[in-house]
């Protein structure tokens, strides 16, 4: 009995030791950061933005590669694919972490397999209208679409099983009201068809130029997915405020993202570098000039119970709306 305590001292010993050295010497060669998304989207924006602090922290040059397909699902596999050293890592999404293997048959991944090491972003939904719509707040809105006889309000999306069809349904589902769902095959031509008055409603990420179309006037903004008033639309109520719905709060997040095959000591070493450049002032002001919000730095258990929360919560509401992977 003396010499097997003896001998599992030793190997846990060894292993220390082994995991110290493995920790100094990584990275020991240039890192591939995995964009799944084609070059200029949000995510591959992140990515580059937090570039320079990591290149700094690591010190070893990294390469961006953008694996686009799949809604994301072809650039994962290929991030599983490559060696579990860490020298490969990715900027991913609730989109194409979480939703894409509920919504389509070809995207094998689970959110299990991957390590969250801690997030680049953070932008709440807003609740938009086309200009045709003509009830001035949300409460007006639902009033009107409960009227009998009224017309069957539309929203739109990215497609089946996307977050924004996901946060329609949870809406429509939470006042008990009737909507359609439209789907599209991008951003673009949904945010044209609310300003065209081909769909009623839609909920879409506050970044980017979304808060610009409201202020000029070519969308209608009813409230933010979020427990506070966004910064950029001060005016705009949360959802709380506007029509007294609580706990609906949804955001699009970019996170940083390993195989969890890859050594817990080498994902600290990452978790570490990414800590940095969330502290980092000019990268926090380039993602607020977005319309966004910089993540804050955490550490790995933390991360790990927040991507494990995120994943329930979709897989509740896939389920929910009977979502089948097409």
């Amino acid at each position: 009995m003396k010499f097997s305590l003896s001998r599992r001292a030793v190997l846990s010993a060894t292993a220390l030791v082994a995991s110290g050295v493995r920790a100094q010497s990584f990275p020991s060669k240039p890192l591939t950061l995995i964009v799944p998304y084609p070059a200029g989207g949000p995510a591959d924006v992140n990515a580059r933005l937090m570039l320079p602090v990591l290149r700094k922290t690591l010190g070893q040059t990294i390469i961006v590669e953008n694996v686009a397909g799949a809604s994301g699902g072809i650039g994962i596999q290929k991030l599983l694919n490559a060696p579990a050293d860490g020298h490969h890592f990715m900027m991913g999404t609730p989109s194409d972490v979480i939703l894409a293997p509920l919504a389509l048959a070809a995207v094998k991944h689970k959110p299990e397999q991957l390590r969250l090491l801690g997030l680049a972003s953070r932008g709440p939904l807003m609740m938009v209208a086309g200009p045709h719509i003509k009830a001035k707040t949300l409460q007006e809105l639902v009033a009107e679409a409960r009227k009998p006889g009224a017309r069957e309000l539309t929203f739109g999306s990215i497609g089946p099983g996307s977050l924004y069809h996901l946060v329609g349904e949870d809406f429509a589902a939470s006042l008990k009201l009737r909507m359609t769902h439209v789907p599209y095959k991008g951003m673009a031509p949904a945010v044209q068809d609310l300003m065209g008055g081909m769909v009623d409603v839609a909920f879409l990420p506050s970044a980017g130029n979304l808060v610009d179309l409201v202020s000029s006037g070519k969308l209608r903004a009813y409230a933010v997915c979020d427990e506070q008033r966004l910064a950029r639309l001060p005016e705009l109520p949360t959802m709380t405020q506007a029509i007294a719905l609580k706990d609906f709060t949804y955001e699009i997040w970019g996170g940083m993202f390993v195989p969890r095959t890859v050594p817990l000591d080498v994902a600290q070493r990452l978790n570490d570098a990414v800590k940095e450049a969330q502290k980092d002032a000019e990268f926090r002001t380039q993602i607020e000039a977005s319309g966004s919000v910089a993540g804050s730095p955490v550490t790995l258990a933390e991360a790990d119970r927040f991507l494990t929360e995120q994943t329930e919560r979709y897989r509740r509401l896939a389920q929910a709306v009977k979502l089948e992977p097409q």
